[in-house]
């Protein structure tokens, strides 16, 4: 055993006793001191050997350690300055991960002071996820990635297997998303152009994707459970504006949410069109497509204000697509919606296609010196990746 040539004066290796006669304290030096080398386990290693180190002073040994938890007790073995025990001795695990368990070492030492101290074994779950995910968006070449593991102090993990469900009241059932059994160390899901049709989930906007890996060590299983909802693409938030008839300030950059005055032949993008419209600004790529009746969509997107709200692009691409597109309007009216597509040059001189919406708002009419219109309206863009 280890041989400590100083006193153990600290509160961890030492005994106090009262007298309540005097209110004297009295220091016993201990002259040992027991410390859990393994303080966490994971929830599929009940069969572990747990270890103490045992430091001991000079002319102090220790003959005994006996480990309990609840009724259980067992003597742990001792061999040189190390003292093991099976975890066996804490029972099921599953379940302990939020607190931990307790456990008590009661040390005989050979100048015969008592000497017990406390440990917390942490409890963890066998499976982690390394990397979640907070959705997965709908049709996106982006690559959304889910990345899990698997680590226990010294269980062999046979298998895991994953399951999946449509919604919390969904059923699951087996899926293998890589197209071969999962690595027990741990694997990355990607997904990418994720659709109805990826994997046979027949998964739409709005639904969400439930997973459940399931760990297996001989007769003992860890289970995780993540959910993923399925998203569409959108744009970030709608600006707020007034198009106005006034010439100072009759165009605007949809861009930049700029506006500039019909003298300015560059960077307007759209403009005010008498009477109370809009249209495009000279050799913009943008047109328009006015949205009809939308009763037949699904309840999320089944009016103009659910839409909008939404922001959902790849409806409005739809949408778009399977209307007329046309270039302006001389009259819009409030609670109007129109999607537009608009193609730009970027800095690299590459072009990037973006669709949007515009609401409309407010149309009012004012008569003083001149006679000006001004329209509300809310827009917000996006690229569609």
């Amino acid at each position: 055993m280890k041989k400590l040539k100083i006193l153990f004066i600290l509160p961890i290796c030492a005994l106090f006793s009262c007298s309540e006669d005097d209110g004297a304290i009295t220091n016993y030096d201990l002259g040992a001191n027991v410390v859990l080398n393994t303080s966490s386990l994971s929830n599929l290693d009940e069969d572990h050997t747990m270890e103490f180190s045992i430091l001991t002073a000079d002319d102090v040994s220790v003959s005994g350690v006996a480990v309990s938890t609840g009724e259980n007790t067992t003597d742990a073995t001792i061999s040189g300055d190390i003292a093991t025990f099976n975890s066996s001795l804490l029972g099921t695990l599953n379940g302990q991960e939020e607190d931990g368990i307790d456990i008590t070492a009661v040390t005989t030492l050979s100048n015969g002071l008592p000497y017990s101290k406390d440990f917390n074994v942490a409890i963890t779950k066998a499976l982690s996820l390394e990397k979640g995910l907070e959705a997965i968006t709908y049709n996106s070449s982006v690559e959304d990635t889910l990345t899990f593991a698997a680590s226990t102090k010294s269980a062999i993990i046979d298998n895991i297997s994953l399951e999946w469900k449509n919604g919390k009241e969904g059923t699951y059932a087996p899926t293998t998303p890589l197209g071969e059994a999962l690595d027990v160390d741990g694997n990355e899901i990607i997904f990418a152009n994720f659709t109805d049709e990826s994997y046979g989930y027949n998964l739409a906007v709005k639904d969400t994707l439930y997973y459940r890996f399931i760990a297996t060590s001989g007769s003992l299983t860890d289970t995780l459970e993540t959910f993923i909802p399925i998203i569409s693409q959108t744009f970030e938030a709608a600006n707020s504006v007034s198009l106005s008839s006034d010439l100072s300030i009759n165009k605007l950059s949809l861009d930049t949410a700029t506006f500039y005055g019909d003298t300015n032949t560059e960077d307007g993008e759209i403009k005010f069109q008498n009477p109370a419209g809009f249209e495009k600004e000279g050799d913009t790529d943008i047109d328009f497509v006015k949205v009809g009746d939308l009763s037949g969509e699904n309840e999320h997107y089944n009016t103009v204000d659910k839409l909008f709200s939404e922001k959902d692009l790849l409806v409005a691409q739809r949408l778009y697509e399977a209307g007329t597109a046309e270039t302006g309007f001389s009259e819009v009216k409030k609670g109007d919606l129109y999607i537009y597509k608009i193609t730009r040059a970027t800095e690299d001189e590459e072009e990037v296609t973006k669709y949007g919406m515009i609401k409309i708002g407010d149309v009012i009419t004012t008569n003083g010196g001149t006679t000006q219109t001004d329209i509300s309206i809310e827009y917000g863009e996006a690229e569609i990746k």
